[in-house]
C-alpha cells in the first residue's frame, strides 16, 4: 500500500463542530480521497473542464479494486484518487463555525434558559451551510495552525493540528461572552458507491454568565454516487446538544433525502427540560434556517406564541468557481493579517491553487509532504516519542467524558492551554507578503533544504 502520510477527515471541514469538519467537513467523497498522488485541477482553466469530462469513467476505474475496502474506515488511506481541491485547509473548515458566533453573543445575554439553548442551537446550525462543496480542502501539516480574529466582538480563535496518525485537529474561539472547544477525529465507512462520514469529536460550548457547559454530538454524513452518477451530500440521523449543567437536551432529526429530493434538508424537533418535557419546538432546513417557538407538552407550538429565527444563512455568492461563502472568501483573504508562520494561508500549495496555478500547486504539495517525511525520520533518529503541540495539551485517558460524548479511546481529550490568547495579532503586512509565503510550521526548520521555497519545481 502506498505511503500513508497525509490521511485525514474531510468532515471538518463540512462538519466543523464535531468534525469538520466538522468540522470539521469537508466536503464530497472527493474531500478525503487521495492523498498522496494528487492531481490538482484548476476549476477556471481548461484542465478542469477535461477532468469533467472523463470524471465517470476515471472514477469507475480507480474503483475497481477496491472491494476489499467495503464497509472499512477509509480515512486514512491515501492510495485512491483525487481529480479536485479547493484552495482552502481542513483547519480552516473548522473554523467556518465562527461565520455564526453572534448567535452565542445573544445566547449568552438571554434569561430564558430554553430559549438560551435555541440560540445556541442557531449557532451549531452554521457549518451545515457549506456541506456540499464538491472540492478537496488541504490536509494540514502536524503543528500547522489557522488564527482568525473578529476585533468589533472580541472573538479570538486558533486552530491547530495535533496528530497525524490519526489525523486529529483541534480548535479554540471565544470572547468574554462565551468559549468554543473543538477535538475533530472523523471516521468513514466505504459502501461501495458511497461513503459515511461519522464525526467523531469533541464539542463543548461554555457561556460565561451562567457557567452552562453544552455537549453536541451530531448526525453523520453520506456522500452517495462516489463511482456513478452525480456525486451528492446528504446528513440525516439525530442531532442532539445536551446542557451538561442542567440536564437540558435539543434533539433535532435530519430528514433523510428519500426519492425525488422529498424531505431533504428538513429539521425539526425540541428542546426539553431536565424532566423530559418539551419547551421550545425546533424546526427549519439545514441548509437555510432555523425557528424556535415555545410549545406545549406535546411538542406543538403554543398558540399566540412569537417564532424567532435562531439562525438564518447567508447569501452565498453566485457562480463561485469553488461554491465558497462569503465568509470562507474572508477567511482566505490575506488582507490585513499577519499570522504566524503555520498558517494555513501561507501555505504555498493552497495559495498557488487560488491564484489558478494547479502544476505549480502540485509541485508545492508534494514538497510539504515531504517535508513532513523528512521531519518524522528525525523524530524517530532521536526516539521522539511523541511530537508536542504548540497551543493545547494532550490530557490524560482518565478526563471526564460528559453523557453522550465519545469515549476517550475514540476522541482523546484536547485542552487549550490559552498562550495564544496573550498574543497581540501583529500589524498587518501586505497581502503578497502573506499569500503563500513563509510557511513553516516544523519542528526541524534547518533539515529543509527547500525551506522558503517549496513552490519551485
Amino acid at each position: 500500500m502506498a505511503d500513508q502520510e497525509e490521511g485525514n477527515g474531510w468532515m471538518a471541514s463540512a462538519w466543523s463542530i464535531g468534525a469538520a469538519a466538522w468540522n470539521y467537513a469537508a466536503d464530497t467523497v472527493n474531500s478525503f480521497m487521495g492523498y498522496e498522488d494528487l492531481n490538482v485541477v484548476d476549476p477556471t482553466s481548461g484542465e478542469a473542464k477535461a477532468a469533467e469530462t472523463d470524471l465517470s469513467d476515471e472514477r469507475q476505474k480507480a474503483f475497481t479494486g477496491y472491494k476489499e475496502y467495503l464497509g472499512k474506515d477509509i480515512t486514512s488511506l491515501v492510495i485512491l484518487p483525487v481529480w479536485i481541491m479547493q484552495p482552502f485547509t481542513m483547519l480552516q473548515n473548522m473554523a467556518e463555525i465562527m461565520e455564526y458566533s453572534a448567535a452565542l453573543d445573544k445566547a449568552a445575554t438571554c434569561e430564558d434558559p430554553y430559549m438560551r439553548m435555541a440560540w445556541v442551537v442557531g449557532f451549531t446550525m452554521g457549518p451545515f451551510a457549506a456541506i456540499e462543496r464538491p472540492w478537496k480542502p488541504f490536509n494540514p501539516i502536524l503543528g500547522e495552525t489557522f488564527e482568525y480574529y473578529q476585533p468589533e466582538r472580541g472573538v479570538k480563535y486558533l486552530a491547530e493540528q495535533v496528530s497525524h496518525h490519526p489525523p486529529v485537529g483541534v480548535s479554540h474561539g471565544e470572547n468574554d461572552l462565551w468559549t468554543y472547544d473543538l477535538v475533530s477525529a472523523v471516521k468513514t465507512k466505504f459502501l461501495g458507491n458511497s461513503v459515511e462520514v461519522y464525526p467523531i469529536g469533541r464539542t463543548r460550548i461554555k457561556l460565561k454568565g451562567t457557567d452552562e457547559v453544552y455537549s453536541l454530538v451530531p448526525p453523520p454524513t453520506k456522500a452517495h454516487n462516489l463511482i456513478v452518477g452525480s456525486i451528492w451530500i446528504d446528513t440525516f440521523g439525530d442531532y442532539t446538544l445536551l446542557n451538561a449543567t442542567t440536564g437540558a437536551k435539543a434533539h433535532l432529526f435530519f430528514q433523510p433525502c428519500g426519492w425525488f429530493g422529498a424531505g431533504r434538508y428538513e429539521v425539526s424537533g425540541t428542546i426539553k427540560n431536565a424532566e423530559g418535557v418539551p419547551m421550545i419546538a425546533l424546526s427549519g432546513k439545514w441548509n437555510s434556517h432555523m425557528d424556535a417557538v415555545k410549545c406545549d407538552e406535546n411538542g406543538d407550538p403554543v398558540e399566540g406564541a412569537e417564532t424567532v429565527r435562531v439562525w438564518t444563512c447567508r447569501e452565498k455568492p453566485e457562480n463561485d468557481p469553488y461554491s465558497f461563502t462569503h465568509f470562507a472568501h474572508e477567511l482566505n483573504s490575506c488582507e490585513g493579517v499577519n499570522p504566524m508562520a503555520s498558517d494555513s494561508r501561507r501555505r504555498p500549495d493552497r495559495a498557488l491553487l487560488e491564484l489558478g496555478k494547479s502544476s505549480e500547486s502540485a509541485v508545492a504539495k508534494h514538497h510539504l509532504e515531504e517535508m513532513q517525511r523528512a521531519e518524522r525520520r528525525k523524530r524517530e533518529e532521536e526516539k521522539k516519542e511523541t511530537w508536542k503541540p504548540r497551543w493545547f495539551n494532550a490530557l490524560d485517558e482518565n478526563a471526564e467524558v460528559l453523557p453522550g460524548e465519545f469515549g476517550n479511546e475514540e476522541c482523546p481529550q484536547w485542552e487549550f492551554n490559552g498562550e495564544f490568547l496573550a498574543l497581540e495579532p501583529k500589524p498587518a503586512c501586505k497581502p503578497e507578503e502573506v499569500q503563500g509565503k513563509g510557511f513553516s510550521p516544523w519542528e526541524y526548520p534547518d533539515i529543509h533544504p527547500k525551506l522558503g521555497i517549496e513552490s519551485e519545481r
